[in-house]
């Protein structure tokens, strides 16, 4: 090995040991986030969500994205109806803000895929 190749693969390693060195003391993004609404919504992704919707159905899934039109999308979703009928599994869903009723942190155990509250 040449000496440039050797001040080279040196340098190398250097930048890696502080690219390191940096990850482990930064903190989280949830945590850097200065805004504390940003903040709250950072804490909630992958969170389970319960959506009422105002034709009374309730979907629950694993909470992806909003947007500045309160638009939510929810991932792994499940569909329950206000008359009690079985769960339906719809997979990702686009939920329009102007449909929905009440968001809330779902904390109902699931057993063999139903609610159990």
């Amino acid at each position: 090995m040449s000496s440039g190749e050797k001040n080279s693969s040196d340098r190398r390693w250097k930048i890696i040991n502080q690219e390191i060195e940096s990850s482990k003391s930064s903190k989280s993004s949830v945590e850097n986030e200065p805004d504390p609404s940003r903040r709250k919504l950072k804490s909630w992704l992958n969170k389970s969500f319960r959506i009422k919707i105002t034709d009374g159905r309730i979907l629950i899934g694993k909470f992806v994205c909003t947007d500045a039109d309160a638009n939510v999308i929810l991932d792994m979703t499940s569909e329950f109806t206000p008359n009690g009928g079985d769960e339906r599994g719809l997979g990702p869903v686009l939920i329009p803000g102007r449909y929905i009723v009440s968001i809330e942190i779902d904390v109902a155990k699931r057993v063999n895929n139903r609610s159990c509250l």
